[in-house]
């Protein structure tokens, strides 16, 4: 018996609720860098890892020997008794299990029986994680697992061509058409296309809430994140990734955020985030006010040069955009 889901932090838990049969994290962050069509998942990984690396998110040869040992285990999975996939409600995860069933799919081979376990809100509404639980509801979970769908697996084969797609076309079209074999799915897309740039003011949704937040009040980067988290009806994004939309904000030819100090601002792996980066107090600069205002657009001012799944937004391709007000995307 193999658990595959979404992290350590996760794998964790699966352990002290002392799940039987092995663990297997999915450590990408697929909602951030390229993740381009034509790619098998040894040449995926490879990119991906190059990504995760230029990042300063880990070093490349223990980053590659996770991606080779992970995807090994996966290969291995079609002579498992069972697979159960446990992944969450929000975008990080839905992206990771639309790759997991989009394998199998493409495999046309599967393990003698496949779960899926999916995580979303409590009975009060809130967005709870799998790292939230306590063991003896993980284990509840997993004593009720449903076996998965053929209808779950084509559809997560179909979002995971479309993320991958040059034109983010195929995913507006499925987000539309609704996902009723996996109901989260539609809104984890929504929310991957509000990342685009908004037709108001060129920001992605999270740079947006960004530039807000320091606008409220909010000054030291874990202020700015915990603010921004807070916004997020299925929170997503974890806080190096999150590091990386400050530091864009506050670079280009115009930027947007600066130090109230009026040094030159400094991001990880430049800093430690809990020494000198997490002692910093951020500002908006006169054209972070005018474009949070409306009154000018950040893409015009900075340009843009950035994936989303297979959608490269960069100067001399079209500029795909989200238009918050009517909830669809446009092409600019």
């Amino acid at each position: 018996m193999l658990h595959l889901t979404n992290g350590d932090m996760a794998v964790g838990v699966l352990r002290a609720a002392e799940l039987p049969g092995t663990y297997l994290p999915w450590r990408d962050v697929l909602h951030e860098g390229p993740v381009p069509a034509g790619l098998n998942l040894e040449e995926l990984s490879r990119l991906r890892a190059e990504f995760i690396v230029s990042c300063g998110w880990g070093k490349h040869e223990e980053v590659s020997r996770q991606f080779l040992t992970r995807d090994a285990a996966l290969q291995a999975s079609l002579g498992e008794d069972e697979v159960i996939l446990w992944f969450e409600s929000d975008l990080y995860d839905q992206l990771q299990l639309c790759q997991v069933l989009a394998w199998y799919n493409e495999q046309g081979a599967f393990p003698e029986k496949m779960s899926v376990i999916g995580v979303d809100k409590d009975a009060d509404g809130n967005f709870k994680g799998i790292s939230q639980h306590k063991p003896e509801g993980i284990k509840a979970l997993f004593e009720s697992r449903p076996p998965i769908r053929e209808a779950l697996i084509a559809l997560g084969g179909r979002a995971w061509d479309a993320f991958r797609a040059p034109e983010p076309v195929a995913l507006e079209a499925l987000r539309a058409k609704g996902t009723p074999a996996m109901p989260v799915l539609a809104p984890a897309i929504e929310r991957l296309l509000q990342e685009l740039p908004s037709k108001a003011n060129g920001l992605s949704r999270t740079e947006h809430a960004a530039l807000a937040a320091v606008a409220e009040g909010a000054r030291a980067p874990a202020e700015i994140f915990v603010a921004v988290h807070t916004r997020e009806e299925r929170p997503f994004m974890g806080d190096r990734p999150f590091w990386r939309v400050l530091a864009h904000l506050a670079s280009g030819v115009k930027p947007m955020l600066e130090l109230a100090s009026g040094a030159r601002p400094r991001f990880p792996p430049e800093v430690p985030p809990a020494a000198s980066f997490g002692a910093q107090r951020f500002r908006l600069t006169p054209s972070g006010r005018e474009v949070l205002a409306e009154k000018l657009d950040a893409v015009e001012l900075n340009g843009i040069d950035r994936w989303l799944g297979g959608t490269h937004l960069h100067k001399g391709a079209k500029l795909w955009r989200w238009d918050g007000a009517a909830g669809k995307l446009i092409a600019g």
